[in-house]
């Protein structure tokens, strides 16, 4: 085999990052990419960081969830669902997790009735700090989660990761 097998965490439940593994691997299959080198090449990323997110020792950020998603004409929040349908599309997508995000937290915490930063940090039972959570709501200077952290808040929430970066 030429690409490691996905595996699972220490919980028992697969991560982003294994999924999203699994799922580089269809695209090596589907299109017959046999080396590092033939991936990085045909998702314009470096045969580096193809390497690193295949030994899980760094996760692609949503901004690269983004680029990949467009390259695949699918969106982005398949790439981080177990068995995506990310081929077959043939319309161009142009994929915006941040916003997506933004929209479905914003939509959870009004579900839950959560107006407060302190009220909306306490649904990630202070693993998500209320500075950190501001972050990802600024206009410009902004930050966004890392994979591992989607993980955790999806948990709280009560969703699959896919789902917070999903665009209805």
């Amino acid at each position: 085999r030429r690409y490691p097998k996905a595996g699972k965490e220490r919980s028992g439940k697969v991560s982003s990052i294994d999924i999203f593994v699994e799922n580089l691997n269809r695209i090596g299959e589907r299109n017959n990419l046999k080396t590092y080198r033939e991936m990085a090449e045909y998702l314009n990323v470096t045969e580096d960081i193809i390497k690193h997110w295949q030994n899980k020792s760094r996760e692609p950020t949503l901004k690269m969830l983004d680029k990949i998603g467009d390259r695949l004409k699918c969106p982005s929040c398949l790439l981080l669902q177990k068995n995506g349908e990310i081929f077959g599309n043939a319309d161009p997508v142009k994929n915006d997790s941040r916003s997506a995000l933004l929209f479905n937290l914003n939509q959870c915490f009004k579900e839950r009735g959560r107006q407060t930063w302190r009220d909306k940090t306490a649904l990630f039972f202070n693993f998500v700090s209320e500075d950190a959570l501001k972050s990802y709501f600024r206009k410009s200077g902004y930050k966004t989660p890392p994979l591992r952290k989607l993980d955790d808040m999806a948990e709280a929430l009560g969703k699959p990761v896919y789902e917070l970066i999903r665009m209805e």
